[in-house]
């Protein structure tokens, strides 16, 4: 049981009503001291009682379900509207034992039923529980308070971006078992695909400037993409901390499932700066997905689980709908996992390896994926040999710079422009949609 600021100031008025009826035997002053210290004790007790077995004077109760889990992805918010029965008076403030956890209203007055709202948002991925809540009760008067705990379990499962974007790529090369299906995609070409609003990038000649003025917008005509083109996907592994790695990761993958849908040659480079880490060349698209699979597993250390089906969503096209339970997903992310073979490429210095590449193979573009950390050199003169020697488009995709970090990232984007780089920066299931459309 702990003094409030109240019971600081009774405390002192305790002391000073002592020393006045020793220095002055009066009855006034005497009267006033029983009385303070009654209502004292009273405050006591009473908070005493309301805090044994709290969890009789105090209930939570769900709305509209039971089970305590809740399944979020980065930035994704959670909201539970929860009914709390006070059947003491006080004020009784609640507080969550998780991290990014906001309760609204904390402080409660009075017996009765509340509202109550649990918000929940974190960047970081992870698994955030709790099997009970701690509440604070003040007294009617406000002199005493004590904490007790009331059981309400709350878990919330924050998986990594990249986990859903790997489900994706299994069941890839899961239905590339049994025939492959036609995806469309965003791209250059003639045929129609859809509108959307402008993103900054996006060329002005394909805005619909009709659709623009009836929408108040600029809306933008998107049509399919026309394969054939070969390219070359890098990924650059530094990164500073876990959030970095997932986007990093999440925006390599991403970009790999599209190419492979597409139909699109392409060859897979990953290195961590100083050397070759995984490589695969275009020759094999299953293979380059493979590796672009394994690469990003084991970039984020991300492992089979149980909850790995929760996420991979039902999939469906014209010709034929494919039923999860026909593949066993969980091997198949073993396999890529456990993949024992290797290009003899690993451990090379990377940027001898891409430029070599580029000049014997027939890659057109170099999609490079990284958050630019550390020396970027040798980058700048890959890109300057592939654009003015090979004529290679040179893209680099940065995930890890938005609008609140622009400034650290503005003169490695002059640099990178300076050499015909196309620069893009945003968040990852943008930033492979963008590229794709380029």
């Amino acid at each position: 049981m702990k003094l409030t600021w109240r019971g600081m100031a009774a405390c002192a008025l305790i002391s000073a009503l002592i020393l006045a009826s020793l220095l002055f035997r009066d009855f006034l002053i005497e009267a006033s001291l029983v009385v303070v210290l009654v209502v004292v004790l009273a405050e006591a007790g009473w908070v005493a009682l309301a805090t044994f077995k709290p969890e009789t004077k105090f209930r939570l109760e769900r709305e509209g379900r039971s089970d305590s889990r809740v399944i979020l992805r980065p930035g994704q918010e959670s909201l539970e509207n929860v009914d709390l029965k006070k059947k003491v008076g006080g004020t009784a403030e609640l507080r969550g034992r998780i991290n990014f956890l906001d309760i609204k209203p904390k402080k409660v007055h009075g017996p009765g039923d509340f509202a109550i709202e649990f918000r929940f948002k974190t960047q970081y991925s992870g698994e955030y529980s709790c099997e009970e809540l701690e509440v604070s009760v003040a007294g009617p008067v406000g002199l005493f308070s004590s904490a007790a705990t009331i059981p309400f379990a709350l878990k919330y499962v924050v998986y990594p971006r990249v986990l859903r974007v790997a489900a994706a790529a299994v069941r890839l090369l899961a239905l590339a078992e049994i025939g492959e299906t036609p995806i469309d995609l965003p791209g250059v070409g003639s045929e129609y695909y859809e509108m959307r609003s402008y993103l900054p990038g996006d060329d002005v000649r394909n805005v619909n400037w009709k659709a623009s003025a009836r929408e108040g917008e600029l809306i933008v005509v998107e049509h399919m993409k026309e394969v054939g083109s070969h390219i070359l996907l890098v990924l650059d592994t530094r990164a500073q901390g876990y959030d970095e790695a997932d986007r990093l990761a999440s925006t390599f993958l991403s970009i790999a499932n599209s190419l492979w849908a597409a139909g699109i040659d392409f060859g897979v480079l990953v290195h961590d700066g100083v050397r070759v880490t995984e490589f695969s060349s275009e020759e094999d698209q299953r293979r380059s997905l493979r590796s672009a699979l394994r690469a990003a597993v084991s970039f984020t250390k991300l492992e089979a689980s149980p909850e790995f089906l929760e996420l991979v969503p039902m999939r469906s096209s014209k010709s034929m709908k494919f039923d999860l339970g026909s593949s066993d997903l969980f091997t198949e992310l073993a396999e890529v996992q456990n993949l024992a073979s290797r290009s003899a490429l690993e451990g090379a210095d990377p940027w001898n390896t891409a430029a070599e590449y580029v000049r014997s193979s027939q890659t057109g573009s170099i999609v490079y994926v990284s958050s630019l950390t550390g020396n970027v050199q040798s980058l700048i003169e890959l890109a300057w040999e592939s654009r003015h020697y090979r004529n290679v488009e040179f893209i680099v995709a940065n995930p890890c710079e938005d609008a609140t970090n622009h400034a650290p990232y503005q003169k490695l984007a002059r640099a990178l422009n300076a050499v015909g780089v196309i620069y893009f920066r945003g968040e990852p299931v943008d930033l492979a949609r963008r590229i794709l459309a380029a």
